[in-house]
């Protein structure tokens, strides 16, 4: 909040009476944010000003008193002293001071939160600027009208009214008067998302206040103490929303008041620190704490409460108090809804979206974009959008369409040096907001299995109770039913080609083909023509030829795994493939129309790959329109037991043996850093170390011994030195960097010769010298 205007005699020959002198004084300890020293200055102007038969006096009086009256935190009085003044303007036929009474009535609205009633008081004030002929009075007037129009929601009328303000000098203007022009734009810039903009129209306020002091006043009487303030407090609100929290710190931290500051600009203060510690340390209770703090100020007037309200419903957020932060949510939905102030509502029901259950996710969110929509708050804007890209279509797709637009809108309009700590901010609100969405599916997942979603886990050898690997099931289950694509995330060896065939066994292509393939096992120009065919003679070995994965899995399912090794350019070809729905063999002129469902999985965090622009966004939500998290087999101990006798029993070789009660024991006790997989390998080693069809401890302890996943061992100083040592230990190397292969290919030598660069016939030379 800053003071309204300066009052200055129009002809410096004429003396002004003591009454409007006390007023200019008044006025200036407001510019120095001397709050208790203006009100009793304008007191002492109005008991003078009634003196005298002057209207034009006892006017100005009486608007300075109740803008000192406001900002003291008294509203009630600056109302009743404002309408006071536009009354006695009035008679006295002084539209000008009319004029600016009337915004003295608009900021006591818009200080109440009543954003629709302060903007008829504007539009009141305008009405009486034109017919005062006063043309800086009609620009400060004009100011106040568009900020309240931001404020509303009306983006565009409030651009149009600063672009004609803008194309107008201001130095006719009193600096206070041309100060506050420049601070009601920068607030509009910084709602709409254009925080360049907003740095620039702070800075052109700086300048204007930087030499304010009176001419002939003392040096000793200093100026523009409460425009520092308000500066300081609108650089930090920038530097917050675009990451900057180091500058915001600095600011904050610099930034002191007097024991006797008014309630609101404390409260805002407090407000602006629960932001920061909430952003930088997510210190939540630290943050509701300082939110408390400024609540408990009295006479605290409504855009502060609920600047302290919303920062202390996202703390209770972070804290797992959902149901405190959804009634906070809900609750400052509504006022703000009432009282038109839509960048406030959309940041309320932002909230609420994030705190409510699941059910209202979607509509919630909808409601936050469609406030947000005008462009009045940018942030909240990306922020809808990031939390329905994975929704399905229509809404998830035109998410995807949308947030990238935004995100480089937002971005473009941030200073360069801010730039990039912006976008990871972005990036971090649509990681976090997916990583959440996740988490609420799973929460809905029934663990109370169908009985066809049995029968289908046991067809495709996935065995487990555990509560995780359930929901996890459970979330496959329900978006088998749709077409929606499919994101694998967990570690290797956990068992995602399961849950990939899963999907596949659920859906409505279960009758056609499912085709798996590791791309990242496969070099990047054998890929492209695994993946989309080729002809024959496309490149050097191309003797026939090929329909390719695609192709081969039309009408079916492709499982990509180990997406994240793909290289950008081999991204980029996927891409368009699976946009165009259509494939291109490599050598061939004619595209073919293809229709398959992808399932891709991966060991990586994607979403980190994608803030690193090591992956592409676009390819990474085509992937990611619903995201499982498969357990690793430490996350489901308890299923340790089945899944062991299940895996005995998959292979020939090892069906008729038993595992003792012991060698359950030990292995439950096994951290398996190599999931199922590394259980697999244990289990053969142990049966073929096993005297009978028995294993027990023993064996199980050491098959352990041997195997490779128990993680890189320190390694021996060779006390050989002869050649024919030094390649008899290369040869052992081989044969075991061959057996991890295989093993990590579960037993496809194909898939394993091409993962170590080998021909087939290379690999099985090599396995023929190990026999």
């Amino acid at each position: 909040m800053v003071s309204t205007s300066r009052t200055r005699p129009k002809n410096p020959a004429l003396e002004a009476s003591e009454a409007s002198r006390l007023a200019e004084r008044a006025q200036w300890a407001l510019d120095d944010a001397d709050v208790k020293g203006a009100r009793a200055l304008a007191e002492n102007a109005v008991t003078l000003a009634d003196k005298t038969p002057r209207g034009t006096d006892r006017a100005t009086a009486r608007r300075v008193l109740a803008t000192a009256l406001l900002q003291d935190d008294d509203a009630v009085g600056a109302e009743r002293v404002a309408r006071e003044s536009a009354r006695i303007a009035r008679t006295a036929r002084s539209f000008r001071e009319e004029a600016l009474a009337e915004i003295v009535l608009a900021d006591v609205r818009r200080a109440a939160g009543e954003y629709i009633e302060g903007l008829k008081h504007a539009a009141r004030a305008r009405a009486l600027a034109k017919r005062a002929n006063d043309p800086g009075t009609e620009m400060f007037v004009l100011s106040e009208y568009a900020l309240l129009l931001g404020r509303l929601g009306d983006h565009e009328r409030a651009r149009e009214a600063f672009e004609v303000l803008l194309r107008t000098p201001l130095d006719d203007l009193p600096p206070l008067h041309a100060f506050r022009v420049f601070c009601n734009l920068a607030a509009v810039h910084r709602a709409a998302g254009r925080f360049s903009d907003a740095f620039d129209v702070l800075a052109r306020a700086e300048a204007v206040v930087a030499d304010a002091r009176p001419e002939g006043s003392s040096p000793a009487v200093t100026t523009g103490r409460a425009a520092e303030l308000t500066l300081r407090h609108a650089r930090v609100q920038i530097f917050l929303d675009v990451g900057a929290f180091d500058e915001a710190d600095a600011l904050l931290a610099a930034t002191a008041f007097d024991d006797d500051a008014p309630a609101w600009r404390r409260g805002q203060h407090l407000a602006l620190e629960a932001d920061l510690v909430l952003e930088r340390s997510n210190e939540a209770v630290r943050a509701i704490a300082l939110a408390d703090q400024g609540l408990a100020l009295k006479g605290l007037l409504r855009p502060t409460r609920s600047a302290l309200e919303k920062v202390r419903g996202h703390a209770m957020l972070v804290l797992g108090r959902a149901a405190d932060a959804e009634r906070t949510g809900i609750a400052l939905m509504s006022l703000e809804a009432n009282a038109g102030i839509r960048l406030h509502a959309a940041e309320a029901l932002a909230l609420a979206a994030h705190a409510g259950p699941p059910e209202a996710w979607l509509l919630r969110w909808l409601g936050a974009l469609a406030i947000a929509g005008s462009g009045a708050a940018g942030r909240v804007e990306h922020e809808a959008c990031a939390a329905l890209v994975h929704e399905p279509d229509p809404i998830g797709g035109l998410a995807r369409v949308t947030l990238p637009v935004l995100r480089s809108r937002l971005v473009e309009r941030t200073p360069a040096e801010h730039r990039a700590r912006f976008r990871r901010l972005l990036f971090q609100v649509e990681r976090r907001l997916a990583e959440k969405r996740s988490r609420k599916v799973a929460a809905l997942a029934d663990e109370r299995i169908a009985d066809h979603v049995r029968r289908a886990m046991a067809e495709v050898g996935l065995v487990g109770e555990a509560p995780s690997l359930l929901r996890a099931v459970a979330t496959v289950a329900r978006a088998a039913r749709t077409a929606t694509s499919v994101l694998l995330s967990g570690e290797t060896g956990a068992g995602k080609e399961l849950f990939a065939r899963l999907v596949h066994r659920l859906s409505e292509r279960a009758e056609g083909p499912f085709v798996a393939i590791n791309c990242g096992a496969v070099p990047e120009h054998l890929l492209e023509a695994e993946l989309f065919g080729h002809e024959r003679g496309a490149f050097t070995g191309a003797d026939r030829a090929r329909r390719g994965l695609f192709v081969e899995a039309n009408g079916g399912t492709l499982f990509l795994d180990e997406v994240a090794e793909m290289t950008p350019q081999m991204q980029v070809k996927l891409l368009r493939v699976l946009e165009d729905r259509e494939v291109r063999a490599l050598g061939s002129t004619k595209s073919r129309k293809v229709d398959v469902r992808i399932v891709a999985a991966t060991h990586r965090a994607l979403p980190g790959l994608v803030e690193r622009g090591a992956f592409r966004q676009d390819l990474y939500y085509r992937f990611a329109a619903l995201t499982v998290q498969v357990p690793s087999l430490r996350e489901r101990l308890e299923d340790v037991p089945l899944v062991a006798r299940a895996l005995l029993a998959r292979e020939a070789t090892t069906r008729d043996h038993k595992l003792d009660v012991p060698a359950l024991a030990a292995l439950s006790e096994h951290t398996w850093p190599g999931n199922v997989r590394e259980l697999g390998n244990v289990l053969r080693a142990a049966a073929a170390l096993a005297d009978g069809i028995v294993i027990g401890r023993p064996d199980i302890a050491l098959a352990m011994q041997r195997s490779p996943a128990q993680g890189p061992q320190k390694e021996s100083e060779l006390p050989e030195t002869t050649f024919e040592a030094l390649r008899a230990r290369h040869e052992a190397e081989v044969q075991t960097l061959v057996g991890r292969a295989i093993a990590a290919a579960d037993g496809n030598k194909l898939e394993a010769a091409r993962a170590l660069g080998l021909s087939r016939q290379g690999l099985y030379r090599i396995l023929e010298r190990r026999s």
